[in-house]
């Protein structure tokens, strides 16, 4: 038995006293990249790609993780202050004038998703350093109050209750997932419908969380999760600079 009584009480019907995303918009990313581009990725992801979003504001944190010899390989997870600053000036500049790193950084993408996303549902207060990341899709506009009932009433608080999982998130795309950008021209991505991100102190318990979504109720209200579930370990997190303001654009 475990004897170890939780601080917060994650229980079905109890939010945390405070959550473990940092804003109310997230930007969802999945990606390969191709051998010949491997080593320009990570060299403009550490050191230009991840400073520049941080320093646009209202962004509170950009992450980037990796699930080796998985496909998609990558998974990065921008978080904002509200979803407004995803469709803000600022950010807008950015997405329609590319660095040239950026331009031939994005050549080299392959497999990606990408969604602006909403927050439907978010529990606990710490974030892990595995996170299984799920993507969802809809066959029938009808069905997606049943899809969002499901995640958020039932996947989201079950998780919480899983051992070593830290917080669970229900994320929906918003339409800016959705703008005609200069960036969004140099590849092709998709937009999932719901996305839910499970994050764990230990792989082993982000990735046995992927048995709690039931694929027969999915496809009860014409629905599904794509296969290429997986959970990804922690690259790197980078914060705002002090010297940039993290207050955001109201919406």
């Amino acid at each position: 038995m475990n004897s170890v009584k939780p601080y917060f009480d994650h229980s079905p019907g109890r939010e945390a006293t405070c959550k473990a995303l940092l804003g109310e918009g997230v930007v969802v990313v999945w990606n390969d990249v191709e051998a010949a581009g491997r080593g320009l990725f990570y060299e403009w992801h550490d050191r230009e790609h991840l400073p520049e979003r941080l320093a646009i504001p209202g962004f509170l944190r950009g992450r980037r993780l990796r699930s080796s010899n998985h496909s998609p390989e990558w998974l990065t997870i921008y978080e904002a202050a509200t979803v407004g600053v995803l469709s803000s000036e600022a950010y807008m500049t950015r997405l329609n004038t590319p660095t040239p790193a950026t331009t031939e950084a994005l050549t080299h993408f392959r497999n990606t998703s990408r969604a602006v996303c909403r927050v439907g549902k978010c529990l606990g207060v710490s974030t892990g350093g595995h996170v299984l990341a799920l993507r969802f899709d809809l066959s029938d506009a009808d069905a997606a109050h049943h899809l969002q009932r499901y995640l958020c009433e039932e996947v989201v608080p079950a998780a919480m209750l899983r051992p070593n999982v830290l917080a669970a998130s229900a994320l929906y795309s918003d339409q800016a997932s959705f703008l005609d950008t200069a960036e969004s021209k140099t590849r092709q991505f998709d937009v999932p419908a719901w996305v839910v991100l499970i994050e764990a102190s230990t792989l082993e318990a982000a990735t046995r969380a992927r048995d709690l979504i039931d694929e027969a109720t999915l496809r009860r209200f014409g629905a599904s999760m794509r296969a290429d579930a997986s959970a990804y370990s922690l690259e790197i997190s980078r914060l705002p600079s002090p010297f940039h303001s993290a207050s955001g654009d109201s919406e």
